[in-house]
């Protein structure tokens, strides 16, 4: 039976009399729910199944003779257990339920149930939108290979053991959200048609998101990891966000997205970013290891990437305000629009590879011999009041932090505008004054050329002199010469 195919209507029993603490309902005239009907009983209501039947257990204690019983009563020619819609909200399922290659072609249902022990899902196929919120799975979980068609959702489900979801795949989005998973998390492989949603969920064993495709956001905000976190490679095509989250153990993100938001977020070990075509933000984040932000130089195999930004990685850093890491490390990104001001430890930031920062603008019109910009900070170029000291403060640092980087020059533009911003915003007119004579002389002892320049100048001016005086001398000589002539020629004659 296909899921387009009609299934038979929900027969919607009343609620069973059992004194056991069953809270299942009648199966209609039989007098009692599914799992307290008698041997004949529960034959003509196995019989009464077929392949695509709904099935209503919501509060049954399903004994395993009972879950097999419906199984093979619903299984088709495929060798598949059809339902058509499935409610076991409630439900106590038994431990090592088989749910292999299960195919819902309604909507399903598993609120609040409870398995009792391991539970597998392997190869299952959900048409309908599927229902796994506040459930609790004892042991063991397997959504291996499974398929769902409409959302999905385990809000507040609980995973007492590991969580398998390998190479699944969700054609719409995939709700987590709330959900405690306390063994392994395994997501290896996995396809999300939109949303991979795990705002506040809680990983408290390892956690692996390897090679997964995501269509939209992948969304951890708030979501807490107590052994580390593994998230890639990953490709989304939105938003991957961390924001608020809380890992212990470490954290790599590999991924190619159009944004990776980390603000707030706390790591307690390494933190390792290597992105492709993202606009990355740390504002707030916490790191108590040592952090690195690089981008992918090449793209991520097997794995659809968003379009590319600017460059060939397309990596931007968008903020490091009120950041704080141990040691942190950029290499290979944009920081043109980077906000710094705010960071907490300047002095442990290490910069290589190419990085492109802003530019002071209009200093080639005004120097047409000047080969190459100098480097600023974006809020250099974004200016407002009360930012000044705090700036020269900054650029002070990160001349410090930079001076045994890759690129001298890099510590060197940030002297001379800590120093540039000093000369402006100094109130003594005598220091302003000698500020700006350093500054029109030798660029503060940072621009070589513009001193050779002044030197050429000096040199020039006192050739100049010297021949001014040398030519001065001969002529008083010559005069003097002339004169002593004359008075011996007049001496001669007389």
């Amino acid at each position: 039976m296909t899921p387009h195919e009609a299934s038979p209507p929900m027969v919607f029993w009343p609620r069973c009399t059992a004194v056991d603490g069953c809270t299942g309902r009648a199966a209609g005239d039989l007098g009692g729910c599914p799992a307290h009907l008698r041997p004949r009983e529960f034959e003509r209501f196995t019989g009464s199944l077929r392949p695509g039947a709904d099935l209503d257990l919501r509060g049954v204690t399903v004994p395993p003779w009972l879950l097999d019983g419906v199984l093979d009563a619903v299984t088709g020619p495929d060798g598949r257990p059809h339902l058509g819609r499935a409610r076991f909200d409630g439900a106590v399922l038994p431990a090592d339920a088989g749910l292999r290659g299960l195919c819902v072609e309604g909507d399903s249902s598993f609120d609040g149930a409870r398995f009792l022990g391991g539970a597998s899902f392997y190869d299952a196929r959900f048409f309908g939108n599927v229902s796994f919120r506040g459930a609790r799975f004892g042991r063991n979980a397997s959504f291996h290979e499974a398929r769902f068609h409409r959302h999905a959702t385990f809000e507040e489900a609980v995973f007492t053991g590991d969580a398998l979801f390998g190479e699944t795949r969700w054609h719409a989005d995939a709700a987590f959200r709330g959900a405690v998973l306390m063994g392994a998390a395994c997501f290896d492989r996995a396809r999300f048609g939109r949303d991979a949603a795990m705002q506040g969920a809680c990983f408290r064993g390892d956690v692996s998101f390897k090679r997964v495709q995501v269509a939209r956001h992948a969304r951890f905000e708030r979501a807490r990891f107590r052994h580390g976190a593994w998230l890639g490679p990953l490709a989304a095509g939105g938003r991957i966000g961390l924001s608020d989250a809380t890992v212990h153990g470490g954290l790599r993100v590999h991924a190619a997205a159009r944004q990776v938001i980390a603000r707030g977020a706390i790591v307690h070990g390494e933190a390792d970013f290597r992105l492709r075509h993202a606009a990355l933000d740390l504002e707030d984040a916490v790191f108590e290891g040592p952090a690195a932000v690089r981008a992918l130089a090449h793209p991520i195999q097997g794995l659809t990437e968003p379009p590319a930004g600017s460059g060939p990685s397309g990596v931007r850093l968008l903020s490091l305000r009120r950041a704080d890491a141990t040691r942190l490390l950029l290499a290979d990104i944009d920081l043109s629009g980077c906000g710094f001001l705010g960071l907490r430890r300047p002095d442990a930031l290490r910069i290589s590879g190419d990085c492109a920062f802003a530019t002071a603008p209009g200093r080639r019109r005004l120097r047409p011999w000047r080969r190459r910009d100098r480097a600023v900070l974006a809020e250099d170029l974004a200016g407002g009041a009360g930012r000044d000291d705090r700036l020269r403060t900054l650029y002070q640092e990160l001349a410090r932090a930079t001076a045994d980087s890759d690129s001298v020059r890099l510590a060197r533009d940030f002297r001379y505008s800590a120093l540039e911003m000093r000369r402006h915003g100094e109130r003594d007119p005598w220091r302003r004054a000698g500020l700006h004579l350093l500054w029109i002389t030798c660029g503060y002892g940072l621009r070589a050329g513009r001193a050779v320049a002044w030197l050429a100048v000096i040199i020039a001016l006192l050739c100049c002199g010297a021949s001014v005086v040398r030519h001065d001398d001969r002529t008083r000589h010559d005069d003097r010469t002339g004169g002593v002539r004359a008075a011996h020629m007049t001496a001669r004659r007389t």
